[in-house]
C-alpha cells in the first residue's frame, strides 16, 4: 500500500497545479493555437494549446535571446496541467510585458500592437479612437464579395449539389479559407479562417487615411450633413454633383472664368 507523506503531497499539489511559463514562440498556422516555452528549470515544452477567445486572436512576438540563446525577454502566461497531469498542460491568458498597453483609466478597453508600431485601438470616457502612425494606413473597406454560412458541414455531396443546380437551385459555399477535412460519413468540413485584409486593399469600396491624403471610394460617393441631404456627390457617371444629390434637383454644368467645367456640375435653384 502506497503511503503519501506530507512532503509527498505538497509536492504532487505543487508540481500537477500550474507553473507560470515564458512564451517562446507562438505557431498559429493550427485550427488551436499553440505555443512553446519554459516551466521550471530545464523543463521545455512545444505543441501546447492556448486557447484564444472566440471572436479575438493574437500572435505574440517570438522571445528575444542572447548569444547563447537564453530567453531575456519574453510574452508570458501560466500553464495549468489538466487532470494533475504534467505531461498534458494547456495555456492560458497570454501576456507580453515589453508590449502591453498599461496605465489606462478604469473602464478602458483596449487592442494593440507590438509597442513600436504604435498602432491603437482604445476606447475610453472621451469616445473610441483608432490611433497609428503616419507610415501607417489606416483603411476600412468591404470585400467584393457576399457574406456566407457559418456552417462548418457541407450537408449536401458535390453529387446532390449538382443534381440540385439542374433544378435550378444553388447552394451557398462554405466560408473560404480554413482547413478542409471529410467527416465520417462523407460530407465535407470546414474549420478556421484566413486573414482578409489583403483582399480588402484590392476593394474600391473604402475609406483611407495616410499621410499623403485621405480618400474615399465606390460606385458613388456622399458627403452628407446632420440633416441627411448629400452635399457632394461623387456620381459613377464621373460627374461631381454639389449641392444636392444626382437626380434630386436640376443641375448645370459649373463654369469657372476660364470655361466650364468638364465634370462638375450644380444644382440650379
Amino acid at each position: 500500500m502506497h503511503r503519501a507523506t506530507p512532503l509527498n503531497s505538497s509536492f504532487v499539489g505543487y508540481v500537477s497545479g500550474g507553473a507560470r511559463s515564458v512564451v517562446d514562440k507562438v505557431d498559429d498556422t493550427k485550427l488551436m493555437q499553440e505555443m512553446g516555452g519554459n516551466f521550471m528549470a530545464n523543463e521545455t515544452r512545444q505543441a501546447i494549446e492556448a486557447a484564444q477567445n472566440y471572436g479575438f486572436s493574437s500572435v505574440t512576438f517570438d522571445a528575444e535571446k542572447d548569444q547563447m540563446g537564453k530567453i531575456i525577454g519574453s510574452a508570458e502566461t501560466f500553464v495549468n496541467f489538466n487532470g494533475g497531469n504534467r505531461s498534458f498542460p494547456s495555456a492560458g491568458t497570454i501576456d507580453d510585458r515589453r508590449h502591453r498597453m498599461f496605465k489606462l483609466e478604469k473602464g478602458d478597453t483596449a487592442m494593440f500592437r507590438g509597442r513600436g508600431d504604435k498602432q491603437q485601438f482604445h476606447m475610453t470616457k472621451d469616445g473610441g479612437f483608432w490611433t497609428a502612425p503616419q507610415d501607417k494606413t489606416v483603411r476600412m473597406h468591404l470585400l467584393e464579395k457576399d457574406s456566407e454560412s457559418n456552417d462548418s458541414v457541407q450537408q449536401q455531396s458535390d453529387e446532390e449539389i449538382a443534381e440540385l443546380a439542374k433544378r435550378g437551385v444553388f447552394v451557398r459555399p462554405l466560408a473560404e479559407g480554413g482547413q478542409e477535412s471529410t467527416t465520417e460519413d462523407g460530407k465535407k468540413q470546414k474549420r478556421g479562417q484566413e486573414a482578409l485584409y489583403k483582399d480588402g486593399q484590392k476593394s474600391k469600396m473604402f475609406v483611407e487615411v495616410t499621410k499623403d491624403k485621405t480618400r474615399m471610394g465606390g460606385k458613388t460617393c456622399h458627403m452628407a450633413l446632420d440633416d441627411g441631404n448629400t452635399y457632394v456627390h461623387a456620381h459613377s457617371d464621373k460627374n461631381v454633383y454639389l449641392g444636392a444629390e444626382a437626380g434630386k434637383g436640376t443641375f448645370s454644368m459649373l463654369v469657372t472664368l476660364d470655361g466650364p467645367c468638364v465634370n462638375s456640375k450644380g444644382k440650379i435653384g
